[in-house]
């Protein structure tokens, strides 16, 4: 699997559109669009930087030294970033809800 393979792959898994992902790392949307169909082969390593911090992923996942993570592991990897840039105050309101939503889950009952 290519590393243009490997970014479609991940944007998919993330429900992200070729903008989303462009405005986040700082690029164009048309330069994602090259990266994942193989026509820009050699990316900045700042980019490539870039894109796996943004996908919570390692640059050996993007270079295919390591298994991309499921959409279930993305998930979480994106609600945790967001939780890094939240006040303390607001981090705790999140962490409660969580508790309730656990406490009012089916399997819990």
């Amino acid at each position: 699997m290519s590393l243009g393979d490997r970014l479609f792959s991940l944007r998919q898994k993330s429900g992200e559109s070729l903008q989303d992902v462009a405005d986040e790392v700082g690029v164009s949307k048309p330069h994602i669009w090259d990266l994942e169909k193989g026509r820009s082969k050699n990316p900045s390593f700042e980019l490539v930087r870039k894109l796996a911090e943004h996908y919570g992923v390692t640059i050996d996942v993007l270079t295919g030294d390591v298994n991309e993570p499921d959409a279930d592991d993305l998930q979480i990897e994106r609600i945790h970033r967001g939780l890094d840039k939240l006040e303390t105050r607001d981090r705790e309101i999140v962490e409660e809800m969580i508790k309730k939503m656990k406490q009012s889950s089916p399997e819990n009952s």
